[in-house]
């Protein structure tokens, strides 16, 4: 396969790492990685030392020259390198095969030492020894039936009653209008501006001509304003829609805590406040200017943002998109939304506070964490701002003379409180000055104020009224709601500038300040404006009822044939040491070892001082090599039925781990999804302080969720006809890329994908197979074009014998108004016609069905079994969450758990996740795909749709990662899509600061050396 990463003509900082490699080269034979345990039955593989040294020489360069405006560096190799580059990997290779080579028996060849250590079967595993309470152990009943595993349909109804649903959704849906006229708007908003500033008519021509000079100029500064309300206005119709959601849940939730509704109602009087305080358009920017330790915030502009409320403890979350519809006849788009609460949850990756007490904490002066992150030269900036930020938020939205627990106490009095004039007159100005002691005993001030009024009582109350509000059977009404766009006046420039061609303030060229100058609010006339966006916000209760269709199936693992390679990555401690030397555990092993207290931020209680974050990266570095080089030595000529089970072993706990532990963790995820190229592979953490028979099994149902799997469907359902499917997942992630947007298709990605086979035997057993992952470099415009990547796979499979292929994404919103129209607008990403015809060329009895999905939040009206997994499939049914207008996009099926959603707050867990699939029609692939395909077996009812659905749903079950209890897994794709994903995981620091490196990118360049045996 031919790839072409070179740097060419692109923009993008170029990268060279001929300091790294020489050095690498220059000291690796001083530091043997590699070493036989006395009864040479476990390969030790040392990197950590020779990783150190090299991270404190100061020999190693940095391999980026310039990082001005600079994202992302990792594959974009400079001329000259990228030459050198393969050779350099080729002779690291060899020392290292050299040193592998001297460590072991003369007599004894690498090949035949690994064959020494692999097992040949998943049942040699060593059985766990019952009268051991929680030892750590590998082994698993992979014998055992799991029978009695259902699924049950639910149907979307409008015409019963609330108390018999078994779940509710809140369902957002935003219209735009008049997205045709905005440019015209803009034009009408100059010229008036000009006809009122500009006295002389000669002039005032003038100014209209050089106006529409701007119109019609691709790169003037008047289109780059139309891209960024295009681009950059949904999260503010978000933002705004958290406050309607919260007027209408106060307009129609039935209770008869009034208290707690005064509370409610003063949350809504805040906000709006602080969205006035915001917007208010007799301030400059500078009178929003705040500092702290030194650094220096724009309220305005922080509070324009998107996130801006997300700190808060009680407050809406827009959480799913399920559709995003433009119609450009009508000159409309909208987008379909879900809701979920934010209830003063516990954060669990801070020890598990209160949301109130964690931002609180924040910001204490006294607090640790205050302190230290202060004091960290490379977390102070945007540590100092984080502060600021939350303490204009929660003073808005709490401060308060009130004291809940007075006996004289009258709630009604929250409601007085003049929130926005006590800040501008009492804390503002200390913001604004240059006295650091003010502003810590204004913090202190706020923190002890807040808890002397006991505040804690009133979220209370106000958390028990939402969650009750919530879980009430009654089914609320529809809510619609007209909103208004405004861009203001004061982007523009002055009129002695324009007659230069200068229309706008040179806040045009950030699009995040000119956030400044739009607003979302109610409809009104604005003075003010410069045009003005009609809207609508629109909210409803779906509910979701059980029916009576149930499947029911058994399954067992299936792994005959399968040979097992164990590694283990362990910090170098006496206590993992014990626990990999048990007699539970494998003693044919390789094993990493590391120093857990290498990287930082240090502990409280740490002894030795970790390395510096630019040292970090070239620790990082090192140890992604070398691990990767490692493998490809040790499993030269080895077995394609290998599995080879990564156990990692963590000392530090979940919310407070250890950084060189963490990054272990990420590691061996990068290094799992290379090797499933060729082999089995999968990367599970145990935390030995906190082992148990629960957390040992859940463990390893996740570490052994990659193996193939066999299910039966119980008699009284009808058996599936389809004999084979393949189902292909693709992401990317980006590795080389500059902030700026121009020459957006130059920008470099990873993308990344699996391969998993569903196929029916003559006794109708269904073997579901997690065939193999795959990874390459593009440039984007070559990556939404034709990728060889793709193309390939599917005609491997198709040489298989395949022809159904569902290929799924994430799902291809912009997140834009579609105001301006560009060619990436219309490009879908990995659905983008241009893939979908490539995948399909040359084979004309293919059938690919693009299926992209996404999760929203579904909140339980009546208890269901913990395990029950739960279906919607009637497409009719499914317009009710999300139906386009013209039926270019279509929901096919929804999938549920009865197990309450795992997130970094306690919050979730009030919710049910739900995993949406739609498709795509008409107009998208014209003369690409057969529309009637899709329709007939994805859509319509029909056999062909039931046994696509239910292998489907197979793959759901197949990933769960629990030892009982079973039910699907709500996102199987999370390895490869997400915030989890090993793309997302691979990414760390660069040695400058600010700047990304994605591993995973870079050992897919190694990958291709390696490839090429020499």
């Amino acid at each position: 396969m031919v790839n072409d990463l070179t740097q060419s003509s692109n923009n993008l900082a170029p990268v060279n790492y001929s300091s790294f490699l020489q050095q690498i080269l220059r000291k690796l034979p001083d530091y043997p990685l590699f070493q036989l345990s006395s009864d040479r039955q476990r390969l030790v593989i040392q990197i950590d030392p020779l990783a150190k040294a090299l991270a404190t020489t100061s020999g190693v360069e940095n391999p980026l020259i310039s990082t001005q405006g600079v994202r992302s560096a990792t594959v974009n190799f400079a001329r000259g390198f990228e030459e050198q580059f393969p050779d350099k990997i080729q002779q690291i290779r060899f020392l290292l095969q050299q040193q592998l080579a001297g460590a072991i028996s003369p007599s004894e060849t690498i090949q035949e030492l690994r064959d020494r250590l692999i097992l040949n079967s998943l049942s040699e595993l060593p059985k766990k020894d019952e009268k051991d309470k929680q030892p750590l152990t590998l082994w698993q009943d992979f014998a055992k039936p799991y029978p009695n595993q259902q699924t049950q349909q639910l149907r979307i109804e409008t015409n019963r009653p609330g108390g018999d649903s078994a779940l509710k959704f809140h369902k957002l849906t935003i219209n735009v209008h008049n997205i045709n006229q905005v440019q015209d708007q803009l034009k009408q908003g100059i010229e008036n501006y000009i006809l009122t500033e500009v006295d002389s008519e000669e002039k005032q021509q003038d100014l209209y001509d050089n106006l529409q000079d701007e119109i019609e100029d691709e790169l003037s500064d008047f289109q780059e304003l139309q891209r960024i309300v295009d681009t950059e206005t949904l999260g503010k119709l978000k933002k705004y829609a958290k406050i309607v959601y919260l007027e209408h849940l106060l307009y129609h939730i039935q209770t008869a805590d009034s208290v707690g509704r005064i509370y409610l109602q003063d949350l809504i009087r805040r906000l709006k406040l602080l969205e006035q305080y915001i917007n208010d358009t007799s301030k400059t920017n500078a009178d929003y200017e705040v500092s702290y330790a030194g650094y220096t915030i724009n309220y305005r502009d922080v509070f324009s943002r998107a996130e801006a409320f997300d700190p808060l403890p009680i407050i809406p979350i827009v959480a799913g998109n399920l559709g995003e519809y433009t119609d450009t006849n009508k000159g409309e788009t909208q987008f379909i939304c879900g809701f979920k609460m934010k209830l003063n949850g516990a954060v669990q990756a801070y020890g598990g506070q209160p949301s109130f007490d964690y931002h609180l904490n924040l910001i204490d002066p006294d607090n640790l964490e205050h302190k230290e992150n202060l004091a960290n030269p490379e977390k102070a900036k945007s540590f100092a701002e984080k502060v600021l930020r939350r303490v204009l938020l929660y003073y808005f939205i709490f401060a308060s003379r009130c004291n809940p627990l007075d006996p004289n106490y009258d709630p009604n009095s929250e409601l007085e409180y003049p929130a926005l004039e006590i800040f501008q007159t009492r804390v503002l100005p200390i913001l604004q000055g240059n006295n650091e002691e003010q502003k810590k005993t204004l913090f202190y001030g706020m923190v002890k104020g807040f808890k002397e009024f006991n505040f804690r009582e009133k979220i209370k109350r106000l958390g028990e009224l939402l969650k009750n509000g919530l879980k009430q059977q009654t089914i609320l009404p529809t809510g619609t709601y007209p909103i208004q766009i405004t861009v203001r006046k004061g982007i523009l420039s002055d009129t002695d500038s324009m007659p230069n061609g200068v229309f706008f303030n040179e806040d045009i060229i950030n699009p995040k300040k000119c956030l400044r100058y739009i607003s979302v609010g109610e409809a009104k006339v604005d003075p003010e404006a410069l045009c003005q966006i009609p809207g609508t916000i629109k909210i409803e209760d779906i509910r979701y009822f059980t029916a009576e269709s149930r499947e029911e199936f058994t399954w067992k693992y299936q792994i005959s044939g399968i040979k097992v390679l164990p590694v283990l990555w362990t910090p170098s401690d006496t206590k993992c040491r014990e626990a990999y030397r048990h007699p539970g555990f494998p003693n044919s092993l390789v094993v990493f070892a590391y120093n857990k207290d290498i990287l930082g931020p240090a502990k409280a209680d740490q002894k030795e001082k970790p390395l510096t974050e630019s040292q970090g990266f070239t620790y990082r570095f090192v140890w992604t090599l070398l691990s990767y080089i490692c493998f490809d030595i040790l499993l030269e000529n080895a077995p394609n039925n290998l599995f080879i089970p990564q156990i990692r072993l963590h000392l530090g706990n979940q919310n407070n781990p250890f950084h060189a532990e963490k990054f272990i963790a990420h590691l061996s995820k990068s290094l799992s999804h290379l090797l499933r190229e060729k082999y089995r592979s999968n990367s599970q953490g145990f935390r030995i302080n906190n082992l148990s028979k629960f957390t040992i099994n859940n463990g390893l149902a996740s570490l052994y969720s990659v193996l193939p799997k066999k299910f039966r469907f119980s008699q009284n359902s009808a058996p599936p006809t389809l004999d084979k499917l393949a189902i292909i997942v693709v992401s990317s992630r980006e590795s080389d890329a500059k902030y700026d947007n121009r020459n957006r298709q130059s920008r470099k990605a990873n993308v990344i994908g699996e391969v998993i086979t569903v196929q029916r035997t003559p006794n109708d057993i269904i073997v579901l197979t997690p065939l193999l992952t795959f990874s390459e470099n593009y440039s984007l415009k070559d990556l939404y074009g034709e990728p060889p990547i793709l193309i390939d796979t599917v005609s491997n499979l198709y040489r298989q014998g395949y022809r159904h292929f569902l290929y799924i994404a994430q799902a291809p919103h912009t997140s834009t108004l579609h105001i301006t129209k560009t060619e990436q607008d219309e490009g879908l990403y990995f659905m983008s016609p241009s893939i979908i015809n490539a995948l399909g060329k040359n084979h004309g009895d293919i059938k690919i069905y693009p299926v992209f999905f996404n999760k929203y939040y579904v909140r339980k009206v009546k208890d269901m079994k913990q395990q029950q997994s739960l279906y919607v499939q009637e497409t009719a049914e499914l317009t009710r969450l999300s139906q386009d207008p013209q039926q270019q996009a279509v929901v096919f099926f929804n999938l549920f758990n009865g197990i309450s959603v795992k997130g970094k707050d306690a919050d979730d867990r009030f919710y049910n996740g739900v995993m949406s699939y739609s498709t795509l029609l008409g107009k998208f692939y014209p003369g690409v795909l057969d529309d009637q395909n899709i329709r007939q077996d994805l859509i319509y009812q029909s056999p062909l749709k039931n046994d696509i659905l239910q292998y489907l749903t197979l793959f759901h079950f197949s990933r769960f990662e629990k030892n009982q209890n079973m039910c699907i897994k709500l996102d199987p794709y999370d390895n490869l899509i997400g915030e989890e994903s090993v793309g997302a995981l691979s990414i760390f620091p660069q040695m400058s600061p600010g700047v990304d490196f994605n591993s995973l990118a870079f050992l897919t360049e190694v990958k291709k050396v390696l490839n090429v045996r020499v």
